[in-house]
């Protein structure tokens, strides 16, 4: 019974022994485990900072000083305005250009549609932008121009051209606004196409009902046409042989009005009286 208990205590110990070892092995790798990591860590900064320090240096170089900075699209006193806008100087590095600032502050302009912003390295940048264009002017409690998009995007101001037709109609702060606006938009883009019978250099007047129903007003046309609110492009037409038949008949002079709000005819009102058309 002692030699088995001494050698159960040798035994014992061996084990001890054997862990410690176990122990000090794990150790030994969790530490050079760190100073792996350590090591990967300040190579990564020291790499970081190699980054920075040549992004600051290349930054203040005079290689990449602005020297030319080229505006299209629109014409040269817009282009400077532009420039002046986008916050840019010559003392600016091409390099460290904020482009979505620059582009912020450009399309503020009212005359501005979109920008695009073009880098030619090493010190030259390129602004393109689009103007915007209206096609009328929507009269509300002040004047206001509308762009082709649709969207009113200036008031008219003193000096700003105003041969553009006048919608009319509109009460400021009416929720419907969009919604006719949106409409009159639609008509004035079918208008501008080839082969109508109504020159869109001729409009001089979209009046807008109260229930969003158009009625329009040509320098050409001794009368007004109503339009309803839908299917424009089969009324242009239905306009169209309408007018051709009444200047063969050498009558547009003595017509008073053209209704074209119906699903099934028009309506021609002459001076003396009213005359149905399917």
């Amino acid at each position: 019974m002692k030699r088995r208990s001494v050698l159960d205590h040798q035994s014992v110990k061996r084990d001890r022994r054997k862990s410690l070892l176990v122990s000090k092995r794990t150790l030994g790798q969790f530490g050079f485990g760190l100073v792996k990591i350590f090591l990967f860590l300040l190579a990564l900064g020291g790499l970081s900072l190699s980054f920075v320090s040549g992004y600051q240096f290349l930054s203040s170089s005079p290689y990449f000083r602005l020297d030319n900075i080229v505006v299209a699209g629109v014409k040269d006193d817009l282009g400077r305005e532009l420039i002046k806008m986008s916050g840019v100087t010559k003392r600016d590095s091409l390099l460290s250009l904020d482009a979505a600032t620059i582009k912020r502050n450009i399309e503020a302009h009212p005359w501005v549609r979109s920008v695009l912003l073009k880098k030619e390295f090493p010190r030259t940048l390129e602004i393109t932008a689009e103007r915007e264009e209206p096609v009328a002017i929507v009269l509300l409690d002040k004047m206001y121009f509308l762009g082709t998009q649709g969207k009113i995007f200036k008031e008219v101001a003193r000096d700003d051209p105003v041969d553009f037709p006048v919608i009319t109609g509109l009460s400021p702060g009416d929720e419907n606004n969009g919604e006719y606006i949106k409409r009159v938009s639609s008509f004035l883009g079918l208008l501008h196409r080839e082969g109508t019978p109504l020159s869109a250099e001729e409009l001089s007047e979209v009046h807008v009902k109260g229930d969003g129903t158009l009625t329009i007003y040509m320098s050409g046309l001794p009368f007004k046409v109503l339009f309803g609110n839908d299917d424009f492009i089969r009324k242009l037409d239905l306009l169209q042989h309408i007018i051709k038949h009444l200047g063969t008949a050498h009558r547009l002079d003595q017509v008073r009005c053209i209704d074209l709000g119906y699903a099934d005819r028009a309506i021609v009102a002459f001076m003396d009286r009213v005359v149905q058309r399917s």
